[in-house]
């Protein structure tokens, strides 16, 4: 699908989070992703892990436009991973695709929440089934497939109070979060269809970001607790790994919300990956002093590091980021209280930015040729 005209450079403010409107995607934004993780257990008390994450990345090469040539190849990709965390593993499956300058993914719609994305290993697709339900179909992340019905439990967590978050000294991000999902289904492992129940948590990011916007990275926690809280904890760093902006959203049992931006993330045993060689902080201590939460965060196994690779339609350009994510254990208090519960951890930067290497401007030209060339 073609985008008849480029947006502007500099998104005026948008209103609040629509959901009638905002699910699907939004075309004029430089950055936007559908995220999902959760956790499952089948009839025979197997655990597992999984985490689907769905990016529209117009800028992802360079900043989108500038005064040389106003439209730059951006980028669609997936990342899908699937931790069987009773046999101790993990795997996953990344595919990006570079997208010519002023095209789209056919697949990433406005609208309705009905996103696809059509891998190597089959279609994956996301969407609302109706006001309280998703659907999510394709390739699991690991040798398989799955089919998941997520229901509603709770109201949508609207980060920054209104839905809106600062993402570096350079742009705002819309952003919400459905914190619990209830969840039936099947996933194949093995070749075997095994139906499975748990838990999942939805996020949905999108705004005039770009990727790093001047920080070396971020360290990310979506956080279900037994108490029927659920907390969405983040931190961006700096130079030297120091705090430069950090805030988080609670959602607490009685369906109220709160945020805050008195939080402390200690970092505590690291973990060097022995594909890659990079060292990440795989234990962490989340401290926010005016909720009285205090959790310690502890992953189910070290090894669930998302390696990158070069993007499917263009072999020849620089990998995707390297990053780890994976699902975690939580013991602490909350007002005193003890508590435990369940996270998925995002720890980005840490392998370096891993930059596409060729000229942004002759990579638009080439693909725009490229583009010509197939009758697109």
């Amino acid at each position: 699908m073609k985008i008849q005209s480029p947006p502007p450079f500099w998104p005026k403010k948008a209103p609040l989070v629509d959901f009638a409107r905002d699910e699907g995607a939004h075309p004029e934004a430089k950055t936007e992703w559908w995220y999902l993780h959760g956790y499952l257990e089948d009839d025979q008390q197997r655990k597992y892990g999984f985490m689907h994450a769905l990016f529209d990345a117009p800028d992802v090469i360079d900043a989108r436009y500038n005064k040389d040539f106003p439209a730059m190849p951006g980028a669609t990709m997936i990342d899908l991973s699937l931790t069987e965390e009773s046999a101790g593993k993990q795997t996953h499956h990344r595919e990006m695709r570079i997208i010519p300058p002023l095209w789209s993914h056919n697949g990433i719609r406005e609208g309705d929440l009905d996103e696809s994305y059509k891998t190597s290993q089959g279609t994956w697709s996301l969407r609302r089934i109706d006001s309280k339900t998703f659907h999510v179909l394709g390739p699991s992340g690991g040798d398989g497939s799955l089919e998941l019905t997520m229901r509603q439990v709770k109201p949508a967590l609207l980060m920054g109070g209104g839905g809106e978050i600062k993402m570096g000294p350079y742009g705002l991000s819309k952003y919400y979060t459905f914190p619990k999902l209830q969840v039936e289904g099947t996933l194949e492992v093995d070749g075997q269809q095994r139906k499975v129940h748990g838990s999942a948590w939805m996020d949905h990011q999108w705004g005039d970001m770009q990727m790093f916007n001047g920080y070396q990275g971020w360290d990310w926690f979506g956080i279900q607790l037994d108490n029927q809280t659920e907390i969405n904890a983040f931190h961006f760093r700096g130079e030297n790994h120091s705090t430069a902006h950090a805030t988080a959203g609670l959602s607490h049992a009685d369906g109220t919300q709160s945020v805050t931006e008195q939080i402390h993330l200690a970092p505590g045993r690291h973990w060097t990956s022995p594909d890659t060689g990079v060292t990440y902080p795989v234990e962490w201590h989340l401290s926010l002093p005016d909720k009285q939460v205090e959790l310690d965060i502890r992953p189910s196994l070290d090894a669930q590091e998302m390696v990158g690779h070069r993007p499917y339609s263009h072999p020849e350009l620089a990998p995707k980021p390297t990053y780890w994510e994976g699902s975690m254990e939580v013991q602490g208090t909350v007002k005193g209280q003890p508590v435990a519960g369940r996270a998925y951890m995002e720890l980005t930067g840490y392998a370096g930015p891993d930059l596409f290497r060729q000229d942004a401007v002759e990579l638009a030209q080439r693909l725009s040729q490229e583009a010509e060339a197939a009758g697109r």
